[in-house]
C-alpha cells in the first residue's frame, strides 16, 4: 500500500505519488537569520527529517530543500538598529542554526539555498511574470496582481474580498497598486539599504518570490511537496502557489503543515503579552532548550506527536517527555551506542516472536499513513515492554525502528540519565526529605489536591513517590 499523506491544498489524504518515479523532491520553507532561532525554527527541520527518513527507509531518493532567507526587511532593521552589517548578522544566525540542525540529528537535507544567491534569477522570474501581464511597475516596485490568478486563496479558503478588507483595516498603502490586496514582487531601494540592480531600478526581491523562485532552481517548476507551518498558509504559500502557477507547471503538488508552539494549552505567539517577560521568551529560544534539556529530548518531543497537532513545551511536558525517553533509552540498553542503521527491508525480514511482529507491523502502518510518529512511537513503548522481560531481538528491534525516525543515536543517552546520588551531593535528597514532609502535612489537613498535585509534578520531572504505613520515600523512575 503506498504512503498516504495529508494534503492541505485538497484537505484530505492521499496517495503519495511521486512527480518522478522512485524520487521525492521537498521544499520546507527556512528561517529569516536576524536574531536567535527560536524553537519554532527546529520543529519544521526536525518534523520532516522524520519524513525525509521513513521516505528514504520506503526506498524514495529524497531531494530535500530548506532555504536561508538571508535579505529581508527585518534583517535591514536590525543592522541599521545595531550598526552591524547585514552580512555580519546572516552569517552568525545562520552558522548557529546550522549548529541546532547537527545537534538535533537533522541529516537529510540535501540543500540550503540563500536568497542572496538568486536574486539575477529572481530578476527574470519577475521580468517573465510582468511580460505574462500577471504583474505590474508600480511607484515603488513591481506587485503581483492577484485578480488575475484563477482560485486565489484555494490553499487558505480565504476570498479576495476578505483580503482587500483586511488589508484595509491594517492600513496597507495603496499607491500605485490596482489593489490592497497585490504583494511585493520586487522593492525598489531606499538610502542605506543593500540592492541588487533590475530593468525596475535598484532593489531587492520581496519575501515570496524567494521561495518560488529557490524551488524552482532546485526541485523545478512541478515538484512533489512543500512543507512549513501553519501560519505560513497565508499570505507566503498561497502567493507561492499564484507565482508558480502564473510562471509555468504545476508547483508543489502536496502542501504539508505542521501545527505551532503552545504552552500549557495556549498558542504562543510574538504579540502573546508573556513574551515580554525575557524568562518566559527564553523557554523558547532555541539554543537554551537543547542546551538546557538536551538535543534527544527535544527531537522526542517533537516526534511524540502528529505534526498537525500542537507541541506543547509546558517545562512540566517536557520533564514528563525527559522521563518517557529514559525508559526507552534503559530498554535500548548498551545498544544505544553502537553505531550503524539497519535498513528498512532487513528488519522486516527478522523472525521475531508474534508480539514483537504486531509492533513491528503497527510502527509501519502509523509512519505510512501520514506520518504518524506520535502513533509509530507507542509501539516502541510497547517493543520496551518486551525487552524488559529479556527479549534481545525485541531490544534490538526497538532501537532499529527508533533510528529510522532519527532517534536513538549514539550519545543521546547523555540527555536522559539523572545524575547520581554523588553527584548532588546529598543537596537533592535534603530538599526531597523537606517536599516529603510538606507533602505529609497536607495529607494531614486533608488537603489531597495538594498532596495529589505535588506526587503528579515529582513524577513529571522523574521522581516517583511510595506511599507506605510509616511515611513516603522515593526514587528515581
Amino acid at each position: 500500500m503506498p504512503i498516504q499523506v495529508y494534503n492541505t491544498l485538497t484537505r484530505q489524504k492521499q496517495p503519495l505519488t511521486p512527480v518522478q518515479a522512485g524520487q521525492v523532491g521537498m521544499y520546507l520553507c527556512g528561517p529569516t537569520v536576524y536574531d536567535d532561532c527560536h524553537i519554532g525554527h527546529l520543529m519544521g527541520p526536525v518534523l520532516y527529517d522524520a519524513v525525509a527518513r521513513w521516505l528514504r527507509a520506503r526506498g524514495l531518493a529524497v531531494r530535500f530543500v530548506n532555504n536561508i532567507t538571508d535579505i529581508d526587511d527585518k534583517i535591514i532593521a536590525r543592522a541599521q538598529a545595531s550598526g552591524e552589517s547585514w552580512q555580519d548578522i546572516t552569517a552568525h544566525y545562520t552558522a548557529q542554526y546550522f549548529d541546532l540542525l547537527r545537534r538535533l540529528h537533522v541529516v537529510t537535507i540535501t540543500d540550503h539555498p540563500r536568497c542572496t544567491g538568486h536574486v539575477p534569477q529572481m530578476v527574470d522570474y519577475i521580468a517573465d511574470l510582468v511580460r505574462s501581464g500577471r504583474a505590474y511597475v508600480a511607484e515603488d516596485g513591481v506587485y503581483y496582481e492577484v485578480s488575475q490568478q484563477p482560485g486565489y486563496g484555494k490553499l487558505s479558503g480565504r476570498r479576495l474580498d476578505e483580503m482587500v478588507a483586511d488589508a484595509e483595516k491594517e492600513g496597507k498603502l495603496a499607491h500605485g497598486l490596482r489593489s490592497r490586496a497585490d504583494f511585493a514582487l520586487w522593492k525598489r531601494v531606499k538610502p542605506g539599504e543593500p540592492s541588487w540592480p533590475s530593468p525596475w531600478g535598484d532593489g531587492r526581491p520581496g519575501w515570496h518570490i524567494e521561495c518560488s523562485v529557490m524551488s524552482l532552481h532546485t526541485l523545478g517548476a512541478t515538484f512533489d511537496i512543500h512543507a512549513g507551518g501553519e501560519e505560513l498558509k497565508f499570505p507566503h504559500h498561497e502567493n507561492e502557489i499564484a507565482q508558480g502557477e502564473a510562471h509555468g507547471g504545476g508547483y508543489a503538488q502536496v502542501w504539508m503543515h505542521n501545527n505551532l508552539v503552545q504552552f500549557e494549552g495556549a498558542k504562543v505567539s510574538k504579540s502573546d503579552p508573556r513574551m515580554r517577560d525575557p524568562a518566559f521568551r527564553r523557554q523558547f529560544q532555541a539554543l537554551a532548550v537543547v542546551e538546557g534539556h538536551g538535543a534527544a529530548v527535544v527531537r522526542f518531543l517533537l516526534l511524540n506527536g502528529h505534526y498537525r497537532r500542537p507541541v506543547d513545551f509546558a517545562p512540566s511536558n517536557i520533564g514528563a517527555i525527559r522521563t518517557a525517553l529514559g525508559r526507552l533509552h534503559r530498554a535500548v540498553g548498551d545498544l544505544l551506542d553502537a553505531p550503524g542503521d539497519a535498513a528498512l527491508d532487513e528488519i522486516l525480514a527478522r523472525q521475531l516472536p508474534a508480539e514483537g511482529a504486531r509492533h513491528r507491523e503497527r510502527f509501519v502502518a502509523a509512519m505510512d499513513d501520514d506520518f504518524n510518529t506520535g502513533a509509530a512511537i507507542a509501539e516502541l513503548f510497547g517493543l520496551a515492554a518486551l525487552a524488559a522481560k529479556g527479549g534481545t531481538a525485541e531490544r534490538l528491534l526497538l532501537r532499529d525502528l527508533g533510528r529510522l525516525i532519527g532517534l536513538f543515536q549514539p550519545g543521546d543517552g547523555k540527555d536522559t540519565v539523572a545524575p547520581t546520588a554523588a553527584a548532588d551531593d546529598g543537596t537533592l535528597g535534603k530538599v526531597m526529605a523537606l517536599v516529603l514532609e510538606l507533602r505529609q502535612k497536607a495529607r494531614a489537613d486533608r488537603d489531597f489536591a495538594t498532596s495529589d498535585l505535588i506526587r503528579d509534578r515529582l513524577k513529571e520531572a522523574g521522581i516517583a513517590v511510595k506511599d507506605a504505613k510509616d511515611g513516603a520515600t522515593w526514587e528515581r523512575a
